[in-house]
């Protein structure tokens, strides 16, 4: 991958069958295998390159399976991701139609990307665009209490997400 990084945005059509060409210039940074799974946050679509995803993936092997809660953000997070996806020979990808319904992208014909540094988002439009309106208080508790018990400063293992 490509020490450079995602940033700024892109406002992309998608196809019927949840197909969206990939702007050139995150390709590079994206890789050739890539994963499709949840933002950080759990708001919206992440496509992460492959040292990003193992990083990630480590970070939430530290949670013990005797941690309820913990394990349902892991669940959740896991259980949203499809591994060694990659560009046709068009430089499209397919969003995953289980991703397109959670996010209100089945029938939408925009999609926004979004770089966050060392992944990118993909997003409906308006929600994006009310993204600091309408906080999900559920996910934001049991995000809190994972990043709080297992992320912050007072956690010894050096983990981050």
């Amino acid at each position: 991958m490509s020490m450079e990084t995602f940033t700024g945005s892109a406002l992309h059509t998608i196809d019927p069958k949840g197909r969206v060409f990939i702007p050139t210039h995150y390709r590079e940074s994206l890789g050739v295998d890539f994963t499709i799974a949840l933002n950080n946050d759990f708001r919206t679509i992440a496509l992460y390159p492959n040292d990003i995803w193992r990083k990630k993936v480590q970070s939430y092997a530290c949670i013990p399976d005797a941690d309820r809660r913990g394990r349902n953000v892991v669940r959740h997070f896991m259980g949203n991701a499809y591994t060694l996806c990659n560009l046709d020979s068009q430089g499209r990808i397919l969003i995953p139609q289980e991703l397109r319904s959670m996010f209100d992208l089945t029938g939408a014909r925009e999609i926004r990307f979004i770089g966050v540094g060392d992944y990118l988002e993909i997003w409906n439009p308006e929600r994006y665009h009310g993204l600091m309106y309408e906080p999900d208080e559920i996910i934001d508790r049991e995000l809190d209490y994972v990043y709080e018990t297992y992320f912050s400063k007072r956690n010894t293992t050096g983990v981050n997400v």
